[in-house]
C-alpha cells in the first residue's frame, strides 16, 4: 500500500494539504492530498491528481477488507481483497511517479484506471449481496461493502468526465455524493468506538444526523431541518447563512473532527477498534470534500 514521504514533493501547478497546514508530515500514518492549484482548471492534471487519490483509496479499501475476513470463514474473498491492494497500491506508484499525463494520452491515461476499478467495483457489490444474505459471514458490514462500492462509482464517473476534458465540478453532485459519505463515515466511526467512549459516540451520531438532512433535505432546508435536530451539533455559520455556509460549514467541521481523532487514534487517547491507516483515510475523503466544494460551480 502507499505510504506517506517524510517531505512533500514540490510539484508545480499543484498544492498538497496536510493535517497542520505546513510542509511537515505526522508520520507514519498521515499522507497528504495532492490537488491542483486553484487556478488549474486543466483537465489532465485533475485527472492525474483524481486518479492519485482514487485509486490510493481503492488500495485502501482492499486493506481494510482484508483486515476484517478472518482466514477461517472468508479465506478466498480476503484472498482477493490482497490482490486488489497490491493492484492498486501498484497503480498508485505508476501514478505518482510518472506525474500528470500529456492531454493527448488523456484518454489512454483514464481508461486504463477505471478498467482496473471495474472489476472491484463488481467484487464489492457480490460480496455485499452476500454479506447481506448470510452467505459471507466476514466482519464486513453490508453497508461498508456499499459504500465502498459507491465511492469506486464514483471515482469512475469522475475520471470519465476528466477524460472527455471537462475539470468543472457540479456542486449538486459534490453536496450529493460527499453529505452521503459523510453521514456513513460518521456512523462507521460510531460503531468502531470503544463502548466507553461515550461522547465521542454521541457526537459521530448527532453529526451523522446533521449530513443526512443536508443530504435529503438540501443546504436551505437541511440546515433548518439539522437544527430542530441536533441543536447542539450544528455550527453558528450554517444557521447564519445556510444558503452559502450549511453543507461547506457542516464539512469543514467534521474535518476538524477527523484530523483530531485520527491523532487521538493514533496516541490511543481514543479508545477503539479503528486502524490507524482508517482514521487518516476517512479524515483526507473529509478533506476532499472541502476542497471540492470550494471549486465547484
Amino acid at each position: 500500500m502507499a505510504q506517506a514521504t517524510a517531505q512533500l514533493k514540490d510539484i508545480s501547478g499543484f498544492m498538497q494539504y496536510t493535517r497542520g497546514g505546513g510542509t511537515e508530515i505526522e508520520n507514519p500514518f498521515e499522507k497528504p492530498v495532492v490537488v491542483p492549484a486553484m487556478d488549474n482548471k486543466g483537465a489532465a492534471a485533475h485527472a492525474w491528481a483524481d486518479a492519485r487519490f482514487a485509486v490510493d483509496i481503492m488500495a485502501e479499501h482492499a486493506l481494510f477488507f482484508a483486515l476484517l475476513m478472518p482466514p477461517e470463514v472468508a479465506g478466498p474473498e480476503r484472498t482477493e481483497a490482497e490482490g486488489f491492494n497490491k493492484t492498486f497500491a501498484e497503480l498508485y506508484q505508476q501514478i505518482d511517479s510518472s506525474g500528470p499525463p500529456q492531454q493527448n494520452e488523456l484518454k489512454s491515461f483514464v481508461g486504463n484506471i477505471t478498467e482496473k476499478i471495474k472489476p472491484f467495483i463488481e467484487y464489492k457489490a457480490r460480496l455485499g449481496e452476500e454479506q447481506a444474505t448470510g452467505k459471507l459471514r466476514s466482519l464486513v458490514w453490508p453497508l461498508f461493502f456499499e459504500h465502498t462500492q459507491h465511492e469506486a462509482e464514483r471515482w469512475t464517473r469522475r475520471l470519465e468526465t476528466l477524460g472527455g476534458g471537462e475539470s468543472e465540478l457540479d456542486k449538486d453532485e459534490v453536496s450529493t455524493f460527499w453529505t452521503n459519505i459523510m453521514d456513513e463515515h460518521c456512523r462507521f466511526v460510531a460503531h468502531l468506538l470503544d463502548p466507553d467512549e461515550f461522547e465521542l459516540i454521541e457526537t459521530a451520531m448527532s453529526t451523522s444526523h446533521v449530513f443526512r438532512d443536508l443530504h435529503n433535505h438540501g443546504a436551505i432546508t437541511g440546515a433548518a431541518v439539522a437544527l430542530a435536530h441536533e441543536p447542539s451539533t450544528v455550527v453558528g455559520s450554517l444557521v447564519e447563512n445556510p444558503e452559502t455556509n450549511a453543507i461547506l460549514s457542516a464539512a469543514e467541521t467534521l474535518l476538524d473532527f477527523t484530523t483530531k481523532a485520527a491523532r487521538g487514534i493514533e496516541a490511543a487517547r481514543i479508545k477503539s477498534i479503528i486502524d490507524p491507516r482508517l482514521s487518516d483515510h476517512v479524515r483526507r475523503e473529509s478533506l476532499k470534500f472541502v476542497d471540492e466544494l470550494k471549486r465547484a460551480v
